[in-house]
């Protein structure tokens, strides 16, 4: 099994060797000594999970927070501010930002290590609800397509999405006309072969 990949970014070294003990032995972990390197992690690597401390030394763990929240590739990743900063107002900064969940030093490792399997296995669980393939992000729950290459929304009709998610869900088949109709079309004997090639060529016009 893979593990799941964290980006952790915390310039106290005291604190990267407790999360790197408390969360190696389950977890894949990248560390950032500062923002801008983590900023650069998020743009070439993909991760499961960011654990970002508040307090680094050239930016606000909140504006990294917002950043990843705000790109359409990351949206969707778990991010744990990790921090000292305790107050209901930095809280409440924090999930304004877009955290999914909010840590004070000092922790307990068990803590650290039951929450961030938690963020995880509730993500993998929401991602069984899409579907990728290069360019493109397929929301099953909200049929929506979206064009990651482009930054936008395929406007489709429902007869479209279903057709294209046939596509998508067999991406190394080739298809008949008629398994394509049984496929988006069961029990429906009055679709034509001419429909299915009026749809498909919409379809393509909209791609």
């Amino acid at each position: 099994m893979v593990k799941a990949h964290i980006l952790v970014i915390e310039d106290s070294k005291d604190y990267q060797l407790i999360i790197e003990a408390t969360l190696k032995s389950e977890f894949n972990l990248t560390f950032a000594n500062t923002g801008h390197e983590a900023l650069q992690c998020l743009r070439v690597h993909n991760f499961d999970l960011v654990l970002i401390d508040v307090v680094l030394p050239d930016m606000s763990g909140l504006q990294i927070c917002e950043f990843l929240k705000s790109q359409n590739t990351t949206q969707n990743t778990p991010a744990i501010m990790l921090t000292s900063k305790d107050s209901v107002e930095d809280r409440i900064h924090g999930y304004e930002r877009g955290a999914d969940d909010y840590i004070t030093k000092p922790f307990h490792s068990k803590e650290l290590l039951t929450r961030v399997r938690s963020k995880i296995n509730k993500s993998k669980s929401s991602q069984a609800q899409q579907i990728l393939i290069p360019g493109l992000e397929i929301d099953l729950q909200k049929q929506r397509i979206w064009s990651t290459s482009e930054n936008r929304q395929l406007h489709l009709t429902g007869i479209e999405f279903r057709m294209f998610l046939c596509f998508a869900q067999r991406i190394d088949h080739v298809l008949s006309r008629e398994q394509i109709l049984d496929i988006v079309w069961p029990n429906n004997l009055s679709v034509s072969e001419r429909t299915i090639d009026s749809h498909i060529s919409n379809l393509r016009r909209k791609l």
